[in-house]
């Protein structure tokens, strides 16, 4: 006669039942949201400063007058606190600056940053240009 047994224990079924993780200490948490919080505070403090640098300029049109004149307009971004000065440029056809200037955009407090100042600049060139152009603009 055969002998009839029981049936598998279910961990032999199944395999090895999941033992529960440990969870942190209530001071751990506090830790960890403590150090979430700052570096939330850090990145915003960061984020929110005044800019160090102006937006780009924007070359808006240039007209090659002749080869001692090219007239250049730019868009540029005013502060409310500090002057913006900008390269302005005419390059030739291999790309050697021909013609050079800068422009100041003095500090205005009603001036809307985000809303950019025409400015018109007639550049003496010492050759025939081939584009004029915004370069670069700082704050002083």
């Amino acid at each position: 006669m055969t002998e009839v047994t029981a049936a598998d224990p279910q961990s032999d079924r199944y395999g090895r039942s999941r033992t529960p993780q440990r969870r942190l200490s209530r001071r751990a948490t506090i830790i960890g949201a403590a150090v979430i919080a700052v570096a939330v505070v850090v990145i915003g403090v960061i984020n929110f400063q005044p800019s160090q640098e102006p937006t780009d300029p924007r070359t808006l049109n240039y007209a090659i007058v002749d080869s001692a004149k090219t007239q250049v307009s730019v868009a540029i971004y005013p502060d409310q606190t500090r002057s913006v000065h900008c390269i302005v440029q005419a390059t030739n056809d291999r790309e050697a600056i021909v013609g050079f200037t800068e422009v100041s955009l003095e500090a205005d407090p009603q001036a809307d940053p985000t809303s950019p100042k025409q400015i018109d600049v007639t550049l003496a060139t010492t050759q025939l240009a081939a584009s004029g152009h915004a370069d670069a603009c700082w704050f002083e």
